[in-house]
C-alpha cells in the first residue's frame, strides 16, 4: 500500500514557484499588519446565532463575462466588512464596497463581483497546472490536467474573507455538544481552573500547515490546536499545556510507534487526529484496529486519560489519490470507538456539509488536503464546543461547586446549585448574577430569573441566573452561593467576552436580601486561594434591588427571617444579616425600587438601606413606587416597567453599559 504521494504533501513546507510569473503583486505588503490577538469570539461556533465572522470564499471569474461569484454558508442577510483574508483583522484594511465591488441578492448564498471589481478573482483554468509542472503530482479526476497546489499562504492571499448576518439557520448534519459526562475529568478540571496537559498526536494538519500564523502572513492566526490552546486558557490561572507530536505525512502506523511518547508527557487529555494520509487506501478495517491499538496502549501507561477522536477535514475530491468513501468510514470507525472518556470531534460531517454549500476552493489552504484559516478556526470551535460550554448557546449552564459546597461551618455537601448564563446576541460586556425570590423556602426563576435575563440581554447585558442553596436556618448557604457566581463569572469572563469591572448583583424579595448581603459581604482578590475559582474578588461592581427583604429587624419578611436564621437567632446573627446595618463606603453603587403598598416586605426595608449608603457617601438611587404591592402587579403593567427603565438609565449613568 502506498501512500507517497500523500506525505510528500504533507511534509514540504513551501512551494512558492507554484505563483511565479502570473500573479504579479500578490506577496506585497502594501502597509503595516498587526499581528494576532486572542478573542474569544474566534472559537464562537459558526453554527450558532445569526453573524458569520471571517468567512473564507475563493471567486471564480467567468472567462468570457469576467463577472465572478462565490458562495457563502448561509443566506445572506447583509454584509458587514469584505476584505481580503490577510486584512480580516486588521483595522485600517481595504473593505471592498457594496455596489462598486460586489453586489447580492438578500436571502441567497451567493455574492457576485461585477466586471471591474477590485476583489480578487481566478478562473477555473488559473485553479489548474499543466501535468507534469509541479513539484509534486495532483492529478485532476477529470485528467485535465493537475490541481494547483500551495506549499505556503498562496491559496490564503487568493481568498477573502466576508463577515456577514443571516437569518437563524438549524445546521445540518452532526454537530458537536458540550456534555461533562463524556469528559469529566478534563471537563471539570477546566471547570475548577486546574492545569490540564494535552498531547495532540496527527498528520501535518494538526502541525499547524498552511495557517497563515504557520505561513508567516497576516492576520498570522494560530493553528487550530493553538487557537485551542488560547482559548481554554482564557480567564484561567490554571495553566493549559499542549505537547504537539504531530508529523507531516503520517498515518495511523506511525501513531502506533509514538504511543511511549504521548504517555510521557503525562496527559490528560489526547487528540488523536489520523485519517487524511491513510485515506490514499488504508482499508476501514485496518484504520480502526490502529486507532483502537492507539487508544489500548495509551491507556495501559496513562490509565486516567480522556481522549478526543478528531475524525478528519474531507479531501480535495478532485484529486485521484483520495478515495473518497473511505473518509465516512473512518468517521464511523471512530464513533465506534467512543465511549465514557472518548469523544469524537466529528470535522468529516462539517466539510461534507460544507461541500454541498461551497467550493472546495474556499476552504483548502493548499489545494488538496489541508484547511485554510477559516478551516483551522472551525476545528477549533468544534473541540472547544466538546471541552467548555458553547457561549452563544442560550442558555448554558454552570455548576457553582462540582466539588463539595462549603456550609460555612466548616462542613461541606453535595450540591447541585447552578446558574444559567444568557448571553445576548450582542453584548457589551456587562454581566448581572440574578438572584431570585421565593422567601428562601424555593426560587422563583421564571419571572425573576429566566425572564430578568432576557430582559437583560434585550440591553446588551448577560444575565447570570443564580439558583442557589436554600439555607434551611444554614444562613451563610446563600451567600457563599452568590459569592462564587460572582467569582465564577469574573474567572470566566475572558471566555464569556465579559468586563471583569463590570459584573452586577440583581435580587428580587428574598433574593434582593441575598443581593444586598453579597453587595455587602465580600472579598477582594485572593491570589493564594486553593480553587483558582475562589480567586476574584466577590465584590460587585453595582447592585439592582428590587422590593428587598433587607433587615432582619422588626419590618423583615417573616418567612425569609424564619427560613435564613433558623426559629431563635441571636441578635448578633440579625445584625450581620441585616443589610442597612453593614454598609460601609466600599459598598458599591445600588438601585433600589419598592412599592408604598407592599404588605409582605414593607418599604422601610429599601428605605433603611438607602439611608445607611447615603450616610456612607455611596452612590445610590432609591424609586418609590405609588402602588403595585409585592410583585409589582405579577411582574408587569407601569410600576413593573418604571424600575426597568430607570435602573438601565441609572446604568448607562454609571457607564456599565458602554460597549
Amino acid at each position: 500500500m502506498r501512500f507517497s504521494a500523500v506525505r510528500m504533501l504533507c511534509v514540504v513546507l513551501f512551494c512558492a514557484e507554484s505563483f511565479s510569473g502570473w500573479m504579479p503583486g500578490l506577496w506585497a505588503q502594501e502597509a503595516p499588519v498587526e499581528m494576532w490577538r486572542y478573542s474569544a469570539d474566534v472559537l464562537q461556533p459558526f453554527w450558532h446565532g445569526e453573524r458569520i465572522d471571517g468567512e473564507s470564499v475563493l471567486f471564480v471569474r467567468d472567462a468570457a463575462t469576467g463577472v465572478a461569484r462565490g458562495k457563502l454558508l448561509f443566506p445572506i442577510e447583509k454584509i458587514v466588512r469584505l476584505t481580503s483574508a490577510g486584512d480580516w483583522r486588521r483595522s485600517g484594511a481595504v473593505v471592498f464596497e457594496e455596489g462598486r465591488d460586489f453586489t447580492f441578492e438578500k436571502g441567497r448564498r451567493e455574492v457576485v463581483l461585477p466586471v471591474g471589481s477590485r476583489v480578487p478573482s481566478f478562473t477555473a483554468e488559473q485553479l489548474r497546472r499543466p501535468a507534469g509542472s509541479q513539484k509534486y503530482r495532483l492529478t485532476h479526476r477529470d485528467g485535465n490536467g493537475e490541481i494547483l497546489f500551495a506549499g505556503g499562504a498562496e491559496y490564503h492571499q487568493m481568498q477573502v474573507s466576508v463577515t456577514y448576518e443571516h437569518p437563524e439557520e438549524v445546521w445540518s448534519g452532526a454537530l458537536p455538544k458540550f456534555d461533562p459526562a463524556v469528559l469529566p475529568r478534563t471537563t471539570g478540571r477546566l471547570q475548577r481552573g486546574q492545569s490540564l496537559s494535552v498531547v495532540l498526536l496527527g498528520d501535518s494538519i494538526s502541525t499547524g500547515c498552511n495557517a497563515s500564523g504557520w505561513a508567516g502572513v497576516a492576520p498570522f492566526q494560530p493553528p487550530y490546536q493553538d487557537l485551542l490552546l488560547q482559548h481554554l486558557q482564557a480567564g484561567r490561572a490554571g495553566k493549559v499545556s499542549l505537547t504537539n507530536l504531530a508529523v507531516g505525512g503520517t498515518s495511523t502506523p506511525w501513531g502506533i510507534t509514538k504511543v511511549s511518547e504521548v504517555v510521557a508527557a503525562k496527559p490528560d487529555l489526547v487528540l488523536l487526529a489520523f485519517g487524511m494520509n491513510d485515506s490514499a487506501g488504508r482499508p476501514v478495517s485496518e484504520y480502526r484496529s490502529n486507532m483502537a491499538e492507539m487508544l489500548r496502549l495509551i491507556r495501559e501507561g496513562a490509565p486516567e486519560t480522556e481522549f478526543i477522536l478528531i475524525a478528519t477535514m474531507r479531501g480535495n475530491a478532485d484529486w485521484v489519490t483520495l478515495k473518497q468513501e473511505l473518509f465516512d468510514g473512518y468517521r464511523d470507525a471512530l464513533q465506534e470507538l467512543t465511549g465514557p472518556g472518548v469523544a469524537l470531534a466529528d470535522l468529516t460531517s462539517i466539510w461534507t456539509e460544507f461541500l454541498k454549500r461551497k467550493q472546495d476552493a474556499d476552504l483548502t489552504g493548499n489545494g488538496v488536503n489541508h484547511p485554510n484559516d477559516f478551516g483551522h478556526r472551525v476545528y477549533g470551535q468544534v473541540l472547544a464546543s466538546l471541552l467548555l460550554p458553547v457561549v452563544n448557546e442560550k442558555p448554558f449552564e454552570v455548576r457553582l461547586w462540582p466539588e463539595r459546597a462549603p456550609n460555612g461551618d466548616q462542613t461541606s455537601e453535595e450540591s447541585d446549585a447552578k446558574m444559567t448564563v444568557h448571553i445576548p446576541e450582542q453584548p457589551n460586556g456587562a454581566s448581572v448574577v440574578i438572584c431570585p425570590g421565593g422567601g428562601y423556602g424555593g426560587l422563583v426563576t421564571g419571572a425573576e430569573g429566566h425572564g430578568i435575563a432576557k430582559w437583560l440581554n434585550g440591553h446588551g447585558v448577560t444575565g447570570v441566573v443564580l439558583e442557589y442553596r436554600l439555607p434551611r436556618g444554614r444562613s451563610f448557604v446563600p451567600l457563599l452561593d452568590a459569592q462564587r457566581a460572582i467569582r465564577i463569572v469574573r474567572a470566566r469572563a475572558g471566555i464569556w467576552g465579559l468586563d471583569v469591572s463590570r459584573v452586577g448583583i440583581m435580587g428580587f424579595s428574598a433574593g434582593g436580601h441575598l443581593a444586598s448581603t453579597a453587595a455587602t459581604h465580600f472579598e477582594a482578590e485572593r491570589a493564594d486561594a486553593v480553587d483558582v475559582l475562589d480567586r476574584p474578588s466577590s465584590r460587585p461592581d453595582f447592585a439592582i434591588l428590587v422590593y428587598p427583604v433587607v433587615t432582619m429587624g422588626a419590618a423583615t419578611h417573616g418567612g425569609s427571617k424564619q427560613n435564613l436564621l433558623g426559629s431563635n437567632p441571636s441578635q448578633e446573627l440579625m445584625d450581620l444579616f441585616s443589610g442597612e446595618k453593614q454598609v460601609t463606603k466600599a459598598a458599591p453603587p445600588m438601585f433600589l425600587a419598592h412599592a408604598l403598598d407592599d404588605k409582605p416586605v414593607p418599604p422601610e426595608n429599601s428605605q433603611a438601606l438607602y439611608a445607611a449608603l447615603q450616610q456612607a457617601g455611596v452612590s445610590a438611587k432609591y424609586l418609590e413606587l405609588p402602588s403595585g404591592g409585592h410583585g409589582l402587579d405579577g411582574y408587569q403593567g407601569p410600576m413593573w416597567d418604571a424600575w426597568q427603565k430607570q435602573s438601565m438609565e441609572w446604568l448607562g449613568d454609571l457607564g456599565v453599559l458602554r460597549r
